[in-house]
């Protein structure tokens, strides 16, 4: 699907995501939905407990909080993926 934001106004904007419960995801949205290029950094889905913190990443509640973002998985707990963060 193409991003189609609702606005251009924050389109200068890139705005790395790294949050996880709904309060974070649903706040960036808003900017993505504003225009801005928002990049949503996840940890590994092996890393991933059990989804306690957040909700499975195919439920439809899921990819509603993720429109309009790009997504990157990245482990932060290896160097390598640390020094791609820090790039970003």
């Amino acid at each position: 699907m193409v991003h189609q934001p609702a606005s251009q106004a924050l389109s200068r904007f890139t705005i790395l995501d790294l949050s996880r419960v709904r309060a974070g995801p649903t706040a960036v949205r808003q900017l993505a939905d504003w225009g801005a290029d928002v990049i949503k950094v996840e940890m590994p889905a092996a890393l991933e407990a059990d989804g306690a913190l957040g909700a499975a990443r195919d439920t439809p509640d899921f990819r509603n909080l993720q429109r309009n973002k790009r997504s990157l998985t990245l482990n932060l707990k290896e160097a390598d993926g640390l020094a791609i963060l820090k790039r970003l």
